[in-house]
C-alpha cells in the first residue's frame, strides 16, 4: 500500500505510515511489531526474574497481554479482522 492508497485513512499509527511510505508491505510491518513486542516481553521477563519490581510501567508481562498489544498495533497499522460473512463460508481447502 502506498501513501496515495485510500486505505491509508485506516492507518492510525505514524510508524506504520512511515513504513508503508518506505515501501514495506503489511506482512513486513506486522513482523516488525510482533518481533518488537516479543523482544520486549522477553526483556521484561528476564528483568523481573532478577528483580520482580523491574519495568513497573510495562503491565502484567503475560503472553495474553502481549497478544493484545500486538493485535492493537496491527489494527492501528490498518489491519482489519475478516467480516462475519467470510467467517461463515464453507471450507474449500483440498477440493478441486
Amino acid at each position: 500500500m502506498d501513501t496515495n492508497d485510500p486505505r491509508m485513512q485506516t492507518v492510525d499509527c505514524a510508524i506504520a505510515r512511515i513504513s508503508y511510505a518506505q515501501g514495506k508491505n503489511g506482512i513486513e510491518i506486522a513482523e516488525q511489531w510482533i518481533v518488537s513486542h516479543v523482544e520486549a516481553l522477553l526483556a521484561v521477563t528476564a528483568g523481573r526474574a532478577k528483580n520482580p519490581m523491574a519495568f513497573p510501567g510495562y503491565g502484567e508481562g503475560t503472553s495474553e497481554e502481549t497478544a493484545r498489544r500486538i493485535v492493537a498495533r496491527l489494527l492501528d497499522a490498518g489491519w482489519r479482522p475478516p467480516d462475519t460473512e467470510c467467517l461463515n463460508l464453507p471450507v474449500t481447502l483440498g477440493e478441486g
